[in-house]
């Protein structure tokens, strides 16, 4: 069987398929780094749950992790987008200003999330003209 599209179209379509990951997507925009616990509790769902969407979200590189040190215990794993990540800088104490997260709103960081949908989708939208191009010429479509 043939690739239909890179896989980072497929990663994309996979993140975004399900209403709860796209959920944590916008509020990890909002809010900044959160734990699984933390998102867990948000969204009222178990937190093996929780970490298999962060999980699926960090491969396709919708979020990245780090650690927060905590009181006690061992240190708590964060998950943060690239767009929150002056948020992890402040509440590591180091103050950046950011006027776009005071004044962005859910509609700014739903488009940001289409765009990026939009642009893995003309990304497969090529490669399946480059397949149906190459069978009508009577080719073997190279499978990448």
């Amino acid at each position: 069987m043939s690739n239909l599209g890179d896989d980072s179209a497929t990663r994309t379509a996979k993140v975004l398929s399900l209403p709860t990951r796209a959920a944590i997507l916008a509020k990890l925009l909002r809010s900044g780094p959160k734990t699984v616990k933390e998102i867990s509790d948000s969204f009222q769902i178990h937190p093996n749950v929780a970490r298999a969407h962060l999980d699926l979200m960090v491969e396709a590189g919708f979020l990245a992790t780090d650690t927060r040190r905590q009181a006690k215990g061992r240190p708590a794993k964060v998950y943060f987008t690239w767009e929150s990540e002056s948020a992890a800088l402040e509440e590591a104490g180091i103050d950046i200003p950011d006027e776009r997260r005071e004044t962005a709103d859910d509609i700014e960081l739903e488009m940001r999330i289409l765009e990026r949908t939009l642009g893995d989708a003309q990304v497969q939208i090529a490669r399946l003209r480059e397949l149906v191009a190459e069978r009508c010429r009577g080719e073997t479509p190279k499978i990448q």
